[in-house]
């Protein structure tokens, strides 16, 4: 009782205004989810089987350093999350933030976790009017919510006034107390080995960004097959990417290494706290990922649309330079490309150009994206070593259920290992027939006879739409606006400030400059970018880069209306 009053608490100080950081309820802007369909409130709520503490255990710890819960407005803020001012009393009764979900396990009880929403949710602030973009990165800082539950955790078990405070918030008596400060430190120790699989001294990647390839794959190789030599340190810290249109494309991620939307899911949440069990014979690859909720959030974001530039927010377009932006953005330079190269717009029929259908075997048709060689787009490197160029990984007991093979390559055991535990999802409870795993699969399956495409080491080239709303730019977010991103690397911002969710218009992102380390709310929590360090660099992508002063401005006009 004493929990729930406390969280109705923090709901009515939100609504006066008194928690600091308060920026009150968000306008929304026409993304296809609206209120009938309830779209952005199943989105926002399901789990996905990620398990970070048990459930009344957030609502009960203190921040390490202070009295103030780590549930708190003001403290999930400062991790860049976005609170729930006015949740909706059926679909978050608890007054979640965005993205942190309630998940019900029935073999260890109801965790606190964190699903797509907390990483693909974006909020902009301009002229004191609050806008929130679904779908776009969010400037959550994952290593730094590990951090300090971590960190309220320890804490907690070091002080004996904070531990009373904890008990007493949940009701407990001396042996349940008892009890869960033994489940605290094995919990803590957990964290620790979390934190340090997921991060590296000299990677820290700071607001809207994670090492996400090299956190899931520390988490699966090391931690769940048990093996310690497997662990690589995390270099490659990269934006959250944006996600409209993401069902629809030939391949995902970053590098354009995937395409298989219910693998790519599953492999996401082992990497944030999901559970797998690759050590036990009798529950070998049994997780906590929830099949059909992955399948369904899916489905939710396939009808998501890109956010239209909002005029009576952030002022018109001017027409007459976007439509010169138009021409500059489909003109071949002396470089061999143009924007539209490698950025395809729509054609005649409001179409991009697609996969053939004769290629897949139920004869649907993908977006096409294509993959930028490193060599010429120029970016830097570090997300690419990490899935190629960390060499080969033990397979451990594994080995027989692998052919025998004792290494494979990072990939390769990764897709066994995903593979396999999707197998497992596929077959539990109710199994799934052949023709449903193909549904959950995107129908990501090619004709007899048809050979994939040979996949090229790069980073990959999608269509642009709602560009404006997904600073900061280039897989590593090491531009910090669309007009930065047109200027010679040189002339970049070399050091910028990440963390502010001010708007800037004109230039188009989050304003990032080194005055805005005082603006309300942002201060405590701003992130020095420095693109001078290894995994930060802000080289290559030149196009546009060789456009007149004049010309990069109607560039930028015309990528408003996309």
């Amino acid at each position: 009782m004493s929990i729930r009053l406390g969280k109705l608490a923090l709901i009515a100080l939100a609504a006066t205004g008194v928690l600091a950081g308060c920026t009150g309820e968000p306008e929304y802007l026409d993304q296809n989810w609206t209120e009938e369909n309830q779209l952005r409130e199943k989105f926002y709520t399901t789990s996905q089987g990620s398990q970070l503490i048990p459930y009344d255990w957030f609502f009960a710890l203190e921040n390490a350093k202070s009295h103030k819960l780590i549930s708190s407005h003001e403290e999930i803020s400062l991790l860049g999350y976005l609170p729930d001012y006015a949740p909706d009393p059926l679909s978050n009764p608890d007054g979640l933030p965005v993205g942190f979900v309630k998940d019900e396990d029935p073999k260890t009880g109801d965790w606190i976790g964190v699903n797509c929403a907390a990483c693909h949710t974006a909020q902009f602030v301009y002229n004191n009017r609050v806008v929130r973009i679904d779908g776009a990165p969010s400037m959550g800082n994952f290593i730094q919510l590990y951090r300090t539950v971590r960190d309220s955790l320890d804490a907690t078990l070091a002080d004996r006034n904070k531990f009373k405070r904890f008990t007493r918030r949940l009701g407990l008596n001396t042996s349940q107390s008892n009890k869960v400060r033994t489940e605290m430190t094995a919990i803590a120790q957990e964290l620790d080995g979390t934190i340090a699989r997921g991060v590296s001294k000299d990677h820290e990647p700071g607001y809207g960004r994670v090492d996400a390839f090299s956190g899931i794959r520390n988490e699966i190789f090391q931690h769940d097959l048990g093996v310690k030599d497997n662990f690589r340190p995390s270099i490659a810290p990269v934006s959250y990417p944006f996600l409209w249109g993401t069902p629809d494309l030939q391949a995902v991620q970053w590098t354009g290494n995937a395409d298989n939307p219910f693998g790519r899911n599953a492999g996401q949440v082992l990497g944030v706290l999901g559970r797998l069990d690759l050590k036990n014979p009798a529950t070998l690859f049994d997780s906590s990922v929830r099949r059909e909720n992955v399948f369904l959030m899916e489905q939710w974001v396939r009808e998501l649309k890109a956010p239209k530039w909002p005029a009576n927010i952030l002022g018109r377009i001017d027409q007459s330079a976007a439509t010169r932006g138009r021409a500059l953005y489909n003109k071949v330079d002396a470089s061999g490309y143009s924007c539209a190269s490698c950025h395809a717009l729509k054609n005649a029929k409001g179409q991009y150009p697609l996969t053939p259908a004769s290629d897949n075997a139920f004869g649907k048709q993908f977006v096409k994206t294509k993959n930028i060689p490193l060599s010429e787009v120029g970016t830097d490197r570090n997300a690419i070593v990490t899935i190629f160029n960390q060499g080969s990984f033990k397979t451990g007991h594994l080995a027989p259920l692998l052919g025998g093979e004792t290494e494979m390559a990072g990939p390769t055991l990764l897709t066994q290992l995903v593979g396999g535990t999707v197998k497992k999802l596929f077959a539990a409870d109710k199994p799934l027939t052949p023709q449903q795993q193909a549904v959950y699969s995107g129908f990501r399956v090619y004709a007899p006879g048809v050979t994939p495409p040979k996949y090229v080491p790069g980073y990959k080239a999608r269509p642009l739409e709602g560009i404006w709303a997904t600073s900061p730019y280039l897989h590593n977010g090491s531009v910090p606006t669309l007009h930065d991103l047109l200027l010679p690397p040189s002339e970049r911002p070399s050091i910028f400030w990440m963390g502010s969710q001010e708007f800037d218009p004109v230039s188009v992102g989050y304003k990032t400059g080194s005055s805005y380390i005082k603006y309300k709310g942002v201060g405590a929590r701003l992130f020095r970018f420095d693109t001078t360090r290894e995994g930060n660099y802000n080289s290559g992508h030149e196009y546009g880069t060789r456009l007149s002063y004049s010309q990069r401005w109607d560039l930028v006009e015309f990528l408003k209306t996309l």
